[in-house]
């Protein structure tokens, strides 16, 4: 909550992901970024129920320097190898739920 709070982060999901309790969280910085928020069927064998939204393009100036991401240009395989090499076990050893 003190990380939500810190980033001024909101959270707009309303709709439970696991049988009837809100378990899983949708979090945006700027309201407007996300539209179309739908809670959907199971996604393989998880018990959780699949969240799917819409981003929508923040029009920028044209002389703006703001750096923004590309997801379409993303390096997945490292992403993928990186996060594998987090000891999570370990990482989240101690905290609760």
């Amino acid at each position: 909550m003190k990380f939500v709070g810190d980033n001024v982060l909101s959270q707009v999901l309303s709709e439970p992901t696991r049988k009837d309790a809100l378990l899983d969280l949708l979090f945006v910085n700027r309201e407007g970024l996300v539209r179309d928020v739908m809670v959907s069927g199971c996604l393989g064998h998880s018990d959780h129920d699949m969240i799917e939204f819409k981003t929508v393009s923040v029009m920028r100036k044209k002389d703006s320097r703001v750096a923004t991401l590309d997801i379409r240009r993303a390096n997945f395989k490292l992403f993928r190898e990186l996060f594998s090499r987090v000891p999570w076990e370990s990482a989240f050893e101690g905290l609760g739920v």
